[in-house]
């Protein structure tokens, strides 16, 4: 099999196992459920992924490594405001951009177990390292709280409203999520500034 066709076969693998495990949940859906909407063989759907844990993990690992990148862009930047609207714009931004996958991780309990634990623990620690950032420097308990529901308000209606087009919704969870901080709006073509 030639290298594109692998590649190919790769991403079609990942793309049918996000549609099943968004239709199924993960646990619900089987390794030959996957190589059949493929349309391969099992073993062949093997010769690609090991388990269904590494196709979940090719999944999901993008749009992680995404948002580790973009909450340390948001920590380089000059001022708390600038920080706070970093963080916020930018892990919306890349929740929009990885819609399914990311309701997928917020939303199907079955994700979580024992062959997912790194996973899980690396969107832990970005959530965590993001709240930390909205919180700002030696932050008091009631502005931990405050930073974990910006980020709440930020991130989690993109699961739960998948039906709102996803530029109405960046607009209405940047407006939210920077009232709860208190951040004064800036102009909607950019709100990252």
């Amino acid at each position: 099999m030639a290298r594109n066709e692998a590649g190919d076969t790769r991403q079609r693998i990942i793309e049918a196992a996000r549609e099943l495990f968004t239709a199924q949940t993960y646990r619900a859906a089987s390794m030959r459920d996957i190589a059949e909407r493929v349309g391969i063989t099992k073993p062949s759907l093997y010769h690609h992924f090991r388990s269904k844990g590494e196709i979940l993990d090719s999944l999901v690992r993008p749009p992680i490594d995404q948002l580790e990148a973009t909450v340390e862009a948001a920590a380089a930047r000059p001022t708390l405001a600038e920080v706070r609207r970093h963080v916020l714009a930018g892990c919306i931004d890349v929740m929009l951009a990885h819609r399914a996958t990311m309701a997928l991780l917020l939303r199907d309990a079955s994700v979580y177990g024992d062959e997912t634990a790194d996973l899980v623990s690396r969107v832990g620690d970005v959530t965590d390292r993001a709240v930390l950032l909205l919180a700002g420097p030696d932050p008091d308990w009631r502005r931990r709280v405050r930073a974990a529901q910006a980020f709440a308000a930020a991130t989690d209606p993109i699961s739960q409203l998948p039906d709102v087009p996803a530029g109405d919704l960046r607009a209405e969870l940047l407006h939210g999520a920077g009232a709860i901080l208190g951040l004064t709006p800036v102009p909607a073509e950019d709100p990252a500034r």
